[in-house]
């Protein structure tokens, strides 16, 4: 059988509750036979990405994030990284933590441990959740990104242990605990690469679909009150830009219509999956033609990366 040339890879983002739409997004695409010949994915893209490269079964996937999204060792843990702070709505990290510090709570917990999960029960949550073979086996190429909080690179894990690199992926700074690999301590990818388009790319991808859940400006509600509120709406919105420069080297950006959902708001799975399907199902047409251009720009994949050289970045790749 000849070798496959052209590749087609999933860029899958970060988003917390609303990344749950790759779940969606991902069977339309296998629904409409779009072949998949990598993925990476950052933070929870990063868990159902990985989830899918090792099953390759959408409904085993899906299964395996209800049920244990409906644990109780999914609950205790999320309690204990929102600090039950249900009524600040905010849907950036940052601005959580800015809220907790509004209330002293941060402040106090901060003095007296380092992160508000303990690497203990991050280590069962992550235990329960991902299986631990060696990413190189998977049936599907799979990488997760992760950001290196020393010295500020981005690491692209594509060997080793997949539950240590979906850890380091999702490893939220101040509230999971950083992933220790090779003398680097890793933290969550949304703080560098929010959609790992270059990463696919990087890794041999002349086509690259990006799946983008994460908050946009238009979300973040009304002009702030106070200079605290000021102050983190504009680390909103670098962030949001960041994330958009990252998304834009993707062939097909796809963004599912997901609200106002909050980060840590994981009721609402079955709207977040139906905005996966219905985003794909939309755009569809055009990932088609876009890839058919790609497929004739590159012979066929003859030709790598077929592209501009101003997509390059420096990443280090494990």
């Amino acid at each position: 059988m000849p070798r496959q040339l052209f590749k087609t890879a999933l860029a899958l983002s970060g988003g917390g509750s609303r990344a749950l739409a790759h779940l969606g997004a991902l069977d339309e695409i296998v629904k409409h036979r779009v072949q998949l010949d990598l993925i990476t994915g950052t933070s929870m893209g990063a868990i159902i990405g990985g989830l899918y490269a090792y099953y390759q079964d959408l409904p085993t996937v899906t299964d395996k994030l209800r049920n244990f999204l409906e644990s109780e060792l999914f609950i205790k843990t999320l309690a204990l990284a929102t600090e039950n702070e249900a009524e600040d709505t905010s849907e950036n990290l940052v601005s959580r933590f800015l809220g907790l510090f509004r209330k002293g709570i941060y402040y106090t917990h901060s003095m007296v441990r380092s992160t508000l999960v303990s690497e203990e029960l991050y280590l069962e949550v992550m235990s329960r959740l991902i299986p631990d073979d060696p990413i190189e086996g998977l049936p599907i190429p799979f990488a997760a990104v992760a950001l290196d909080i020393v010295n500020g690179e981005e690491i692209v894990l594509r060997r080793g242990s997949l539950r240590r690199a979906v850890s380091a992926s999702v490893a939220i700074p101040g509230i999971l605990p950083g992933v220790r690999y090779d003398g680097r301590c890793l933290v969550d990818g949304g703080w560098i690469d929010n959609l790992p388009a270059t990463p696919a790319i990087a890794m041999g991808a002349h086509f690259v679909i990006g799946i983008d859940a994460s908050s946009q400006v238009g979300q973040l509600g009304p002009l702030p009150n106070s200079a605290l509120d000021t102050l983190h709406r504009c680390n909103d919105i670098t962030r949001m830009h960041l994330s958009q420069e990252r998304g834009a080297c993707a062939d097909a950006l796809l963004v599912p219509h997901l609200g106002h959902l909050y980060w840590a708001d994981f009721s609402r799975v079955e709207s977040c999956i139906e905005a996966g399907h219905e985003v794909v199902r939309k755009n569809i047409g055009r990932i088609r033609r876009k890839r058919k251009l790609r497929r004739m720009m590159t012979l066929n994949g003859s030709v790598y990366p077929g592209r501009a050289p101003g997509w390059r970045r420096p990443l280090i790749f494990y």
